[in-house]
């Protein structure tokens, strides 16, 4: 992405700083940069200019690093912290909130981690460690531990006096209230304690309805439940029903991110890792199994292309021209259709109740594409094979609906067949996105070969 005008302003000078050694000129420069520019800066230097800047960072300036380190994508900051000495990637993390140098630390392999998090100072490291109990991508390894709750019986005027007593309180949009065993019991927004007299308890003023995830829940799940409910922050609560931390906003907008990405990703047949990592062997088997089944299905169709050809002999050579529209058109009804289903499937507009439904859906749709565009190529077809001579009067309709038919059928079977994928497979717990354009189209080229010359063996060659 170019690099706007207040962005290349400041790459030129950082480069600069960096060479000459400069670093209080460079901190002073940095500490004026906005977190949403910092990113389109880093990606302008080079891998060692990159390395060398969080260098300086941390040993002159960690809080300052540490905000622009955990606005880099999650999977950089992970590779750039492997780049870095180990004294530096703590002083780094220890100046993060806890959730995301927990974050990071899980990316690491455990020789990795361990030396960092042993020259971490002990009560962020205590912290960290109890984060990394939890399951990786589950809202209590995204949560932010240091909630800031006042128990039932305060009054309003002590809980504003406790809130602007406790200044590093990350978000305090709304306040959580507690009993006596710290389980969550209530929820209010500063407004409502402003408004009420300094003397009135905040259990009489507060909501009882709330809205809550696990720790066990899955992040995809808890960024669901923010969209749905319009929410700038999430409790996050044991299995007894106890306040263990808070889910904010902008950990929810990365979890929408990192599985966008993930998704869009595994739709191409890739993964994650070739986007962080420039290595062109690591690339390479990034791509290679998902083109491998491209090709063993692409040579399993040429093996049963030629199986038909020897027995239709001369009569192929003027319907091989229609092959390539049947087998396109298919892969492409069964790609839109597996989509559709999976995108349903992300943002939870299709419910586990509602796969009969989805199905019978797509399988009307199947049939309408399939009977309107069946009869297009049906006609298409028949002019062309009466303009080029190749055939006439029946004989030509016969081999225009055969064609006609054969790009019907299999458009059906590709619609119902890109729904299913993504149905069965949520169902048996595996990620939908699996089922992505590689192995839908792979699959109906080889359906597509088998139901044309079927068809073809039936009404022209039988």
């Amino acid at each position: 992405m170019p690099l706007d005008r207040r962005q290349a302003l400041v790459l030129e000078p950082v480069r600069r700083f960096l060479r000459r050694q400069a670093h209080p000129h460079l901190l002073n420069l940095l500490a004026k940069v906005r977190s949403g520019d910092f990113g389109a800066v880093f990606d302008g230097l080079t891998h060692r200019e990159q390395i060398a800047l969080f260098k300086v960072l941390a040993e002159h300036g960690p809080a300052l690093g540490a905000r622009f380190l955990v606005d880099l994508p999650h999977e950089g900051g992970i590779e750039l912290i492997r780049q870095l000495d180990v004294e530096a990637a703590a002083r780094l993390l220890e100046q993060c909130a806890e959730n995301d140098a927990a974050y990071i630390l899980a990316g690491l392999d455990s020789d990795e981690s361990a030396p960092i998090l042993d020259l971490m100072r002990p009560e962020e490291k205590a912290t960290v460690e109890r984060l990394l109990i939890y399951q990786e991508e589950t809202a209590g390894r995204l949560m932010t531990p240091d909630v800031f709750a006042v128990h039932e019986d305060m009054a309003a005027g002590e809980t504003i006096a406790a809130l602007q007593a406790k200044r590093d309180v990350e978000i305090a949009f709304y306040l959580y209230v507690i009993d006596n065993r710290n389980h969550l019991v209530g929820v209010l927004s500063l407004r409502e304690l402003l408004t009420h007299p300094p003397h009135q308890p905040v259990k009489e003023f507060m909501s009882t309805d709330l809205i809550t995830v696990r720790t066990e829940t899955d992040q995809e799940e808890v960024a669901k439940v923010a969209a749905k409910y319009d929410l700038l922050a999430i409790p996050v609560v044991d299995d007894q029903g106890r306040l263990v931390g808070v889910v904010t906003i902008d950990d929810v907008m990365d979890v929408l991110r990192e599985e966008a990405s993930e998704d869009i990703l595994r739709l191409a047949g890739t993964s994650e890792e070739e986007r962080i990592e420039p290595s062109i062997s690591k690339s390479a088997r990034a791509r290679a199994p998902w083109l491998l089944v491209t090709f063993l299905g692409g040579f399993l169709a040429s093996i049963v292309f030629n199986s038909f050809s020897a027995s239709l002999g001369g009569k192929l050579i003027g319907l091989a021209a229609f092959i390539p529209i049947v087998l396109g058109m298919g892969g492409s009804a069964g790609t839109q259709s597996s989509i559709v289903v999976i995108r349903s499937l992300a943002t939870g507009r299709l419910k586990e109740g509602e796969f009969i439904s989805a199905f019978l859906r797509e399988s009307g749709v199947a049939a309408a594409l399939g009977f309107a565009f069946g009869a297009l190529l049906t006609l298409g077809s028949y002019l062309a094979l009466v303009w080029r001579g190749q055939a006439s009067g029946a004989d030509a309709f016969q081999q225009a609906f055969v064609i006609g038919l054969a790009l019907g059928v299999s458009m059906a079977v590709a619609i119902v067949l890109g729904a299913m994928l993504p149905l069965v497979l949520h169902r048996a717990g595996i990620d939908p996105a699996v089922s992505s354009t590689p192995f839908v189209t792979t699959s109906m080229d080889i359906l597509g070969i088998l139901i044309f010359f079927t068809l073809v063996t039936l009404f022209i060659a039988g």
